[in-house]
């Protein structure tokens, strides 16, 4: 079957439902959340880690798209990569909206309320996601539209929650607890609650291999070359693009995969060569980003896939070999592309 065919999930998943004498799963909230230690999915953790960030940082307003009828939860399915049914009401997952090609057209935080979904996504990405979905509803009993004034907040946690925040829920992430709420709610917590550095932020987000978009994605990457498997669901049924992953993921044919590197010195900017004997094109055999620490520098970069497995050394533009960590966060080889 042509990898441009449309797919949609063949599979219908009930809204979650309790058991007799059960109550639903609760989503994260503010009241439960606390930091919790890095851990490579793959290889090693850098030499040493920047400081973990603290705080609540505002991400602006939310650049949102709101999902309602009856037939949402079917529709978005067949949508996206990740599994809805799997989040409890309140929350969400993060998921890979594709191409019939597998390629990225965005990346998303996908809200699940019991009588809607909301769709979060980087501005600059919303002209190029609202136009695909819009194409895309074709029979199905649902409506899409913009979703105004919410705001988009990411709290990083500490060692102790905030209890007296219980009932603000969200999606637990990599680097904390990701919210979506009313300007005016928040309003409330900006004020009240510590603001997270940006700069913090962004240094640990290289240091754990966490890909963002503009830095590591873009219109022509796919989720696995970029080690987004958190938020691909292999169980749910088919989605647009699922079969082109489905063929990378199970038989290995990948050519380059993101990974994390070390090089000692100063940190290369990003865009200078990786392995400049090997010929390559856009991100794909170039640093996409790179955090500087004391005496050694963390970088993100896609490699070929014969250089992906921890421990390979790799040459810089400037003749310094980096050193390859492993996949990104929460990824890890498949294909038998990598031992």
């Amino acid at each position: 079957m042509s990898p441009n065919v449309t797919f949609k999930s063949t599979e219908d998943r009930e809204p979650q439902a309790a058991a007799p004498g059960q109550a639903l799963a609760q989503a994260p909230s503010l009241g439960d959340v606390t930091r919790t230690s890095y851990t490579a999915s793959h290889g090693t953790a850098p030499d040493r880690m920047p400081q973990a960030p603290y705080g609540l940082l505002d991400m602006g307003p939310a650049a949102a798209l709101r999902v309602i009828g009856p037939d949402r939860e079917k529709w978005m399915q067949g949508m996206q990569t990740a599994d809805i049914s799997a989040a409890p009401y309140g929350g969400g997952v993060p998921g890979s909206f594709l191409d019939g090609k597998g390629k990225l057209v965005a990346e998303a935080t996908i809200f699940r309320f019991p009588e809607e979904i909301l769709v979060v996504t980087v501005p600059e990405r919303m002209n190029a996601l609202q136009p695909h979905l819009d194409r895309l509803l074709i029979m199905e009993d649902c409506e899409i539209a913009p979703a105004e004034g919410l705001r988009r907040l990411l709290f990083c946690p500490g060692e102790e929650p905030l209890r007296r925040f219980a009932e603000v829920t969200g999606v637990a992430g990599p680097l904390g607890l990701e919210m979506l709420l009313p300007e005016s709610r928040a309003a409330e917590l900006v004020a009240v609650v510590p603001a997270a550095d940006p700069a913090v932020v962004e240094a640990y987000r290289i240091a754990i291999g966490l890909p963002a978009w503009g830095s590591e994605l873009d219109e022509e990457s796919t989720p696995v070359e970029a080690g987004l498997d958190r938020e691909i669901s292999f169980e749910k049924g088919c989605y647009v693009g699922q079969e082109v992953i489905a063929m990378a993921t199970y038989r290995g044919r990948v050519s380059w995969n993101l990974v994390r590197l070390q090089v000692p010195g100063n940190a290369p900017a990003a865009g200078a060569r990786l392995d400049p004997k090997r010929a390559a094109q856009g991100k794909r055999g170039r640093v996409t980003s790179a955090l500087q620490m004391d005496g050694f520098a963390v970088l993100l970069g896609y490699v070929h896939r014969e250089r992906m497995a921890p421990g390979t050394t790799l040459e810089l533009e400037d003749g310094r070999m980096a050193t390859v960590l492993g996949l990104p966060f929460g990824s890890r080889p498949g294909g038998g592309v990598c031992a």
